[in-house]
């Protein structure tokens, strides 16, 4: 857990299917947070393509928890609350111009573990002291991921379909929902995050000692 880290206070994990808001509600707690926040995503630990489960139709299923690399990741997130910096190389999806650039996290008081399998590994799920679960409208996670994926993943909009309907949904029901109840708090974030928000900050605020501190 935390403890056992120097600098590290509390390890909040966020979880939730595909587009619903992960990456939003961490910028709001780096911006709540200012100088004390590290984020590990699950998501630069994706196995290369040729050790990806292919379905009946020849295309690769990136959405079951055998896509990533477990072994690599447990190994990092156990140094990483440990005390130690590390070092991820950040994954380009279906971008072949995507820099493989270097990413170094630092330990810092509060560590944000982030992405679809969080609650589902036991080994991350262990070393969390906290859990959130962000639950979206479907037809808004759909908007959303096909926005996203023609944009920054250079997806065609029939592939992000495929991917939904046969990948994305049968593996959320599988290996995400079931974790929904779980978690420490639920936050609906449909046109904007509810106010369950509010109790996330109050709770970071309180681990971290910042109660009696100027709110952000």
């Amino acid at each position: 857990m935390a403890g056992s880290s120097s600098r590290i206070k509390f390890v909040v994990g966020i979880t939730g299917g595909s587009g619903v808001g992960k990456t939003t509600l961490i910028k709001k707690l780096y911006h709540d947070f200012l100088g004390r926040v590290s984020t590990f995503s699950l998501n630069n630990y994706y196995l290369p393509k040729e050790h990806q489960w292919v379905d009946e139709n020849g295309v690769i299923n990136f959405d079951l928890p055998t896509a990533l690399d477990q072994n690599r990741i447990q190994m990092d997130l156990t140094r990483l609350v440990e005390g130690h910096p590390i070092e991820q190389e950040i994954y380009g999806f279906n971008n072949p111009e995507a820099k493989k650039d270097k990413l170094e996290i630092l330990p810092k008081e509060l560590l944000i573990v982030e992405g679809l399998f969080v609650m589902h590994y036991p080994f991350v799920k262990s070393v969390l002291d906290y859990s959130v679960y962000l639950s979206v409208k479907p037809e808004l996670q759909l908007e959303r991921r096909i926005l996203r994926d023609v944009n920054e993943r250079n997806y065609t909009e029939s592939d992000i379909l495929y991917q939904w309907h046969n990948h994305v949904i049968p593996s959320y029901h599988s290996f995400v929902q079931p974790h929904k109840e779980t978690a420490n708090l639920i936050i609906t974030n449909n046109e904007q995050f509810d106010d369950n928000i509010h109790v996330l900050t109050e709770v970071i605020a309180s681990k971290l000692n910042l109660q009696n501190e100027p709110k952000v």
